[in-house]
């Protein structure tokens, strides 16, 4: 073989294999690259599934974390963020007050007429053998009745001393006594053997006066007169015929304690006097003094001297000061400590636990209760805290009155002032906790 044709043997051979091999390369690196890409998409496909997924987890999870919720009082209750509520949430609110409602006229109307007229006090009495209510401006016949069983209802109006004559007869067949305004009805039915017994009272003939509804049954054939609108529309459903108005009355009445009770205690506003978290001690302060206890301490004398806490817990004193307020301090105390801070000053007792009914007995004995509520009775809001869940808009007040004819309470309100309000309002947010103590 000759040297040239040798060598195009080689290179011949030499330019087959490197093809070839680029040939292998090139199927391995085609191969090498669609399997990357198809990992690549495999990758992103699986990453962006597991990125949803773990999305949907953590949105569900917050949730769960804003959401949370517990059980008070064997109630399911949703509890958020430890958020102390004070001033701006009382700002931004309005207590629920309310005019003492009595036959369907203000009180202060029925004042400001009775200011001007010289009166007389109407008092009424129930048998409850017959079911007949009297009326009498008589002490003496009044207290007679009650000796031989009559029931007494306390003032059923005021009556002015002149004005229209209201005449009085007495049926003996019966036992009824009928009063009227009209001497012709007076006169007829003493034809019919009817007692005429005199001028029982006079109707009042200036404007503004109050009217006295007459109504008559025919299956007792009695007749029946009020000034209570709600007692008047009771009866109509029951039967009764409402006959018009029977005479006018100058001033309402005056029910008994089983009815009617307002202590009056004093009201101290705990903004105006530099202690924004001292509802509490202002209330149990009105409490105490109207039992005639420390009459002449301030409301930030009888602070200086609240129990503190030493661990953060209401239950052991009070959490901060008195005098501070802030959202990240639970400022208050409960009614445990504060029973035994009262008991330094006075006849302080923990009645936490107690009824309405209860609560309202005591008030009728004299005995003002300091209750916890919230702030302007608002939806109780809980929050859930280092020491327990508590009401984040915790507030205290003194309940001192109520008129059960209207369904009414009265409080003495650290922050909103005295008035009256809707029982079942009251109600409502103190039987969320059911703090309570008396002082009597």
């Amino acid at each position: 073989m000759k040297k040239g044709v040798g060598y195009l043997v080689c290179v011949t051979l030499l330019s087959t294999m490197m093809l070839a091999t680029t040939s292998v390369l090139a199927e391995e690196t085609i191969d090498t690259t669609t399997n990357a890409t198809m990992n690549k998409q495999t990758i992103m496909s699986t990453y962006t599934e597991e990125q949803t997924k773990s999305s949907t987890v953590t949105e569900e999870d917050q949730v769960n974390e804003e959401v949370q919720t517990t059980i008070v009082n064997g109630e399911q209750v949703t509890v958020e963020p430890p958020v102390k509520e004070g001033q701006a949430e009382a700002e931004a609110t309005e207590a629920p007050k309310e005019e003492l409602q009595e036959g369907g006229s203000s009180l202060y109307a029925r004042s400001a007429i009775q200011s001007s007229v010289q009166t007389f006090p109407m008092y009424r009495l129930f048998n409850p053998y017959s079911g007949e209510h009297f009326y009498t401006r008589d002490t003496g016949e009044r207290d007679k009745l009650r000796k031989i069983g009559w029931n007494y209802e306390g003032v059923g109006w005021q009556a002015p001393t002149t004005g229209a004559p209201v005449y009085r007869l007495y049926n003996r067949y019966n036992g009824e006594h009928f009063y009227t305004l009209n001497a012709k009805e007076r006169d007829n039915i003493t034809k019919y053997g009817w007692k005429y017994e005199g001028i029982g009272w006079y109707s009042y003939t200036g404007t503004n006066g109050i009217p006295v509804s007459r109504l008559y049954s025919k299956r007792v054939n009695w007749h029946h007169y009020t000034l209570d609108e709600n007692e008047k529309n009771v009866i109509s459903k029951q039967g009764w015929n409402y006959e018009g108005v029977g005479w006018y009355a100058v001033g309402n009445g005056q029910q008994t304690n089983d009815d009617y009770k307002l202590l009056g205690v004093k009201n101290y506003n705990q903004y105006a006097l530099g202690a924004p978290s001292g509802c509490e001690g202002a209330s149990l302060l009105q409490a105490l003094q109207y039992k005639g206890k420390i009459t002449n301490w301030s409301l930030t004398q009888f602070l200086n001297t609240i129990p503190k806490s030493t661990n953060g817990n209401p239950n052991t004193g009070f959490v901060g000061s008195p005098f501070v307020e802030n959202s990240w301090t639970y400022s208050a105390i409960y009614p445990a400590p504060l029973t035994t801070w009262g008991q330094k000053y006075g006849n302080v007792q923990n009645i936490s636990g107690s009824s309405m009914n209860i609560l309202l007995n005591e008030v009728k004995s004299g005995n003002p209760v300091v209750a916890w509520v919230t702030i302007n009775f608002q939806p109780i809001r809980w929050g859930n805290w280092n020491f327990g869940v508590a009401a984040n808009n915790n507030h205290a007040v003194t309940l001192d009155g109520y008129n059960k004819g209207s369904n009414q309470v009265h409080v003495s309100d650290p922050i909103s002032g005295s008035y009256w309000l809707s029982r079942t309002t009251f109600e409502n947010i103190y039987n969320a906790r059911k703090y309570a103590v008396v002082v009597k």
